[in-house]
């Protein structure tokens, strides 16, 4: 199935975006459910999954064959009750970003099993942070060197996501403030399509579209769900500052795509000026270069790497070395300080903190009390929960790239 045959091109803007038959996309959504997890099934069984009765169930599983969502075995096995499979059954879902100090790219069955990993150094000369156009070269070799493993294994590719730190905003979707690729709107696809031959080729037959996807704001869906929250604010420091939100669930990104651009917001009065032009966002005094500069680390970081320095911190922040812990709670007030001007606006019930902030989530809550006015003296002066993260942002864009091909093959079926 191609993308053209997966959506219509009016459904491009929202890859999740419902079918036009409510009842049939809830049926269809159940039976490419069972599918994604079992790979094949009867008919029999696919009806009881679709929660249909029979001549509908029936009904609807003819349609999904019609369309090119589902397939079904060979006439002779039809004979004795032939299985149905999803036409993408034996593709692969490739997802690419940067990690740390490198480019990522796997490639996972559709049952979320990772099968291929590949990464490449994002680092540009003389061992400086990466910038957009080495990011993308390196985003770019990660991604051919999966979708040649995909050909050695006579594999095809059902979709591609790419997972990015900053937002995503406008269609086409634009990552836009995110250190490793720049502050500046960029349509990282185009860009990495003009670096990949492959990409290029492989792009016409993707089942799904190419989409982008905010990896605080996946955390953030897979946090909700973890802990049943109806509104879930995440917070992140590992590449750079950011956050992601959840309600009712679903991510939530504002009317621009600009809601979790937590790390410029501007707390610090006077404070250095941001490369986004304002002076005094979170991110200049709580990402991970000023951090590092403060606990006297950069050189550590230039020969060992960002993942390694930040390693390196924590264990003296753990340690109570008074240079890292320093370094450490002047961030942590500024974090709670932002934290006290975003909470009464969204109002969360659960605040996660991952990365390696996770295990000085009582850090940020000590700073976010502080200062905060009394609620009474009752349970509301406990609201939001702060707590740890459990979610691995990397595998948490994979999942939200697999429900988006979820989606878009329920829109096609129903």
């Amino acid at each position: 199935m191609t993308q053209s045959g997966a959506r219509s091109e009016a459904d491009h803007d929202d890859p999740t975006a419902p079918a036009t038959n409510p009842a049939a996309a809830h049926a269809a959504g159940l039976v490419i459910g069972h599918l994604f997890a079992h790979g094949e099934a009867g008919r029999t069984e696919l009806a009881t999954a679709s929660g249909l009765g029979r001549s509908a169930a029936s009904a609807l599983l003819h349609r999904m064959l019609e369309r090119g969502v589902l397939v079904e075995d060979d006439a002779a096995e039809r004979a004795r009750g032939g299985r149905l499979s999803l036409a993408v059954a034996d593709r692969l879902l490739l997802t690419a970003g940067i990690v740390g100090d490198d480019a990522v790219a796997t490639l996972t069955e559709l049952d979320g099993t990772e099968v291929a990993r590949y990464e490449e150094p994002a680092l540009v000369e003389d061992d400086e942070r990466p910038g957009p156009a080495a990011a993308l070269d390196a985003l770019a070799q990660v991604v051919e060197r999966t979708i040649a493993q995909a050909a050695r294994d006579e594999r095809g590719i059902a979709t591609l996501a790419v997972a990015i730190q900053g937002a995503v905003a406008g269609s086409p979707e634009l990552a836009v403030l995110d250190d490793a690729l720049g502050l500046e709107p960029i349509d990282v696809v185009s860009a990495l399509r003009a670096r990949s031959a492959r990409l290029a080729d492989i792009e016409p037959e993707l089942a799904a579209p190419p989409t982008l996807i905010s990896t605080p704001t996946a955390d953030a869906v897979a946090e909700a769900a973890r802990r049943s929250a109806a509104v879930l604010l995440h917070l992140t420091g590992d590449t750079q500052v950011a956050a992601g939100i959840a309600i009712g669930g679903m991510a939530y990104r504002g009317a621009h795509g600009l809601a979790g651009t937590f790390g410029h917001l501007p707390v610090v009065p006077d404070g250095v000026r941001c490369a986004c032009g304002q002076r005094g966002c979170l991110t200049t005094v709580a990402s991970p270069g000023p951090i590092l500069e403060r606990a006297e680390l950069r050189e550590f970081e230039v020969q060992y790497g960002r993942r390694a320095a930040l390693e390196e911190l924590a264990t003296r922040i753990a340690a109570a070395e008074d240079r890292a812990r320093w370094a450490w709670l002047d961030a942590a007030l500024w974090i709670g300080r932002a934290l006290q001007v975003v909470v009464p606006t969204i109002d969360p019930d659960v605040v996660s903190v991952g990365g390696w902030w996770a295990p000085l989530a009582g850090d940020i809550e000590a700073a976010f009390r502080d200062n905060r006015p009394a609620l009474g003296g009752g349970a509301l002066d406990a609201v939001p929960r702060i707590v740890p993260a459990a979610t691995a942002g990397f595998a948490a864009a994979t999942a939200q790239a697999r429900e988006r091909l979820r989606a878009s093959l329920v829109a096609a079926a129903a």
